[in-house]
């Protein structure tokens, strides 16, 4: 009689099943997309052209030709010394080259004499080189003492003063070509196929957070950084109106050519510990489909879709809305494809 009974129940219980109605979801049939690429990276600014205004000589600081954040042109005076002292020596070494040629060109007419004798020849035209090369020293030094522009540039601060005593190598500004600047940056080594000499790069920063500036990759380092295993680029960035600074913080974004991808939306992921699941639909009679749930591997993640590297195949479809709902024993019935409608659309009452 018991036994009787427990088979009643059974069969009571398998027929409440078949009679239960079929889970309502959302679908999504899985598909190849072409996915725009971007690579992003942090880097610092440099001046194209860029250095530091020092003597090669000692002394007096004498005259001052520019004012902080002046654009000067290349072999404009920037900085003179005091050459008062060699000033005056080059006008005795002048006097003595004129001297010791006048003697050359007396010898010289002389030669035919028996009383000059090629050696005394010889020996004022040594004379009168070695007059030539003091007058050159003296020359040197006093354009020692004056600094020009070695290129097209803005001045940056001078905070000198006139009779200050300034010794060789001391900085007296910097000089920066901010026409063109330079962003040296670091990009993973996965992405050295995807990046190439002339390749576009738009630079953005906080101080600007509104204007784009356009640069080009002009190098790419022929070695891998040995710690990070990353590779260095260089981009030229153009600057007309000389807003980037030296060492400013920027960002550089690279458009990178588009890849295939797998994609499900996010809502078809169900995450059960650090793995990561989907309800791939089987279809069975009468419209009807069977819920299979099967592990699936996840690339990049979007704000909307993930990109699925394996597990599932472009045709597959899986269930996008109402995940937590389905099990692999229910019956699913296909509300419709969010491929084709939007996911508010498919939501509506009465759809």
């Amino acid at each position: 009689m018991q036994l009787l009974l427990s088979g009643l129940l059974l069969v009571s219980w398998q027929q409440a099943q078949a009679e239960k109605p079929p889970i309502a979801v959302i679908g999504y049939q899985v598909e190849k997309v072409s996915v725009d690429q971007q690579l992003n990276a942090l880097g610092s600014l440099q001046a194209q052209q860029s250095t530091q205004l020092a003597f090669g000589a000692s002394d007096i600081l004498q005259k001052i030709h520019v004012r902080s954040g002046q654009t000067v042109k290349q072999g404009e005076l920037l900085f003179e010394l005091n050459h008062s002292e060699q000033l005056a020596q080059l006008e005795q070494a002048r006097a003595i080259e004129k001297e010791a040629q006048n003697q050359y060109n007396r010898v010289k007419k002389g030669l035919s004499r028996t009383t000059v004798t090629q050696a005394l020849l010889d020996e004022r035209y040594r004379q009168w080189q070695t007059a030539i090369a003091q007058r050159k020293i003296y020359q040197q030094q006093i354009s020692d003492r004056k600094l020009y522009a070695p290129f097209d540039g803005e001045i940056g601060l001078i905070n000198l003063a006139i009779g200050k005593v300034v010794n060789s190598g001391d900085p007296l500004t910097t000089l920066d070509q901010l026409a063109t600047m330079k962003m040296n940056f670091l990009v993973p080594a996965d992405y050295l196929a995807e990046l190439s000499v002339g390749q576009s790069v738009e630079i953005y920063t906080s101080a600007y957070a509104d204007q784009l500036f356009q640069g080009q990759i002009n190098a790419i380092s022929a070695q891998l950084e040995a710690q990070s295993r990353m590779i260095q680029v260089q981009a030229l960035v153009d600057n007309p109106q000389k807003l980037l600074k030296t060492n400013m913080l920027v960002e550089a974004l690279i458009n990178l050519k588009q890849k295939q991808q797998l994609q499900v939306p996010n809502s078809a992921l169900l995450m059960l510990g650090d793995k990561v699941f989907i309800y791939r639909l089987k279809a069975q009679d009468n419209n009807l489909y069977k819920a299979e749930k099967v592990q699936v591997k996840v690339g990049d993640v979007g704000p909307v879709y993930s990109e699925i590297l394996s597990g599932i195949n472009a045709g597959d479809r899986v269930v996008s809305q109402g995940v937590m709902r389905v099990n692999s024993k229910a019956k699913i019935a296909l509300k419709g494809l969010q491929n084709d409608v939007s996911q508010a659309e498919l939501l509506k009452p009465g759809r």
